[in-house]
Formats: C-alpha cells, structure tokens, sequence
C-alpha cells in the first residue's frame, strides 16, 4: 500500500471520490471539506491524504486550517505510516479525531515521533436522520441574512467558548451567502441558529447549532434543526449531524426528532509544541 497526499482539493477528489462516495456518511466530514473549498466555502489549507494499493483507494485522512487531523476509514497497516506523513507537513497539528482504536494508534506513533503526548478530548456521536419527527414549538425558520452576520458571528465565538467549535467571519458570511445558514425566531427575535453543508454524494450535515443562554429551555434547537432537517430532506438529501457524546442534552433532543446513532470518534489534543 501507498499513500499520495496533496494541498489540491481537485486532485484528492480526483483520486477517492470514487472511494468517499462508497461509503458518504463514514466520510461526510471528507466530503463536505472538498466541496467547500472546491466552492469557495472554505477558506482554510487543507492537506489531503489517500491510501492506493492494486489501483484501488481504501483509505482517506484530511487536515484543514487550525483543525485536527481526521481519519476516514484507513487501513490498519498503515496508520502509523499515514501519522509520520502528517507530522512531517503538519508537525503543529493539534490532535487527531477518528474510530477509537484508528485514533490511538495514530496518536502513539505522534508521540513517537514528536514526544508529544496526548489525551482524550472528547467523543463524538455521528447520527443519521430516520423517520423525522416536527416538535410543537413558536417560532418560525428563516435564512440569515447579511444583516444577521454580526449576531451569528457573535453566537459563533460564544459557542467556541462553550463548545471548542468556531469558525471565522469568512466562512461564517460565505455560508450566508450561499444559504446554509438559519436562524429560528420567536415573535420577531432569533433565538437559535445552525448551519448546514451542501449535498454530498447525497448527505448534507447540519452544525453548529446553538442556542444562546438567554433563550434555552423553549425546545428552540429541536425546532430549527427539525425545520432545516425537513428543507434539506425535500431537495432530496439525507441528513446527518454529530453530537457531543458527554452532551446528554443535544442527544436527547436529535433522538427525540429522529436522528438515529450510527458510530462514535474520538478526538485526542496532542500536547502544546514547545516553542
């Protein structure tokens, strides 16, 4: 087995989107990072890495911007391999997230090479939708606007806060832009948002739903990603979204309005370097 990486999201796509669209849910987070940067979405660098023996790919790992390092489905053999690829373009990569027993290892042979250690960050809950189910709650959906980009960027750097998720004004207003981004309001005031990925290989994701503190406990982020479930199902898509696995609350209510469980990742945050 060989590995090829490259920085052209073109390329990558090239060479395994045959292979991410076997299987496009496992690969979702792959998928959607080639579609937004090969749409202008993105406005990270990203390193793309795939796994070739006998002329086919089976396997697949990405690093983008400021994010870990993500393992698709890759081969056991070469997992170490693929860990020394990634050390040596990215030495100041802050973690790896993948399956359990991939992500170890990826992270020991980090540790081998860097001296880095590492830990458990958290675990992540990949669901899919099943049968949709719409909560009785006020309010109404409706896209953000350009008029909106100071509030969901504000919401953003509070949900960082909270959660370890962000991202930029850039991504943030490209989203906007292209229609990804929704708020749910109640009598006139937002009071929840989310965001969705385009279409991939017939999977969009929804993200960063949040809602601020003041607004809480009112079934808000049910009904918006509900609503945005709904939307996105009509254009012929399947939805997927991840959760927080120590989250009992966002658990709770993507069960509650269909989402099914299908597999959990864990993140593991490698040791600051030592300038």
């Amino acid at each position: 087995m060989r590995i090829e990486v490259t920085d052209d999201a073109a390329e990558f796509r090239r060479r395994a989107g045959g292979f991410l669209a076997r299987d496009p849910l496992r690969h979702t987070v792959i998928a959607t990072a080639v579609d937004n940067v090969l749409s202008g979405v993105a406005d990270e660098s990203a390193l793309w890495a795939s796994v070739h023996s006998d002329g086919l790919v089976l396997g697949a790992a990405m690093q983008s911007g400021a994010h870990n390092v993500f393992l698709g489905e890759v081969p056991d053999p070469v997992i170490a391999e693929l860990a020394t690829e990634f050390a040596e373009r990215r030495p100041d990569a802050r973690g790896v997230e993948g399956a359990p027993g991939v992500a170890l290892v990826f992270a020991e042979r980090w540790r081998a090479l860097s001296g880095r250690a590492f830990r458990v960050d958290f675990s992540t809950r990949l669901y899919r939708l099943g049968t949709l189910r719409i909560p009785a709650v006020p309010g109404i959906l409706r896209a953000a606007t350009e008029s909106d980009l100071d509030l969901c960027v504000r919401w953003q750097r509070d949900m960082q806060r909270e959660v370890g998720v962000g991202m930029s004004a850039t991504g943030i207003r490209a989203r906007i832009e292209a229609g990804r981004w929704w708020l749910w309001e109640d009598g006139g005031r937002p009071v929840a948002m989310a965001v969705h990925s385009g279409p991939s290989y017939g999977w969009a994701r929804i993200g960063s739903v949040f809602t601020p503190p003041e607004s809480r406990g009112h079934g808000y982020a049910s009904a918006l990603t509900a609503a945005v479930s709904k939307r996105l199902r009509a254009k012929g898509s399947d939805v997927c979204l991840f959760a927080d696995v120590e989250n009992p609350t966002s658990n709770k209510i993507y069960r509650a309005i269909g989402f099914e469980p299908v597999r959990t990742l864990v993140d593991y945050e490698f040791e600051p370097t030592i300038a």
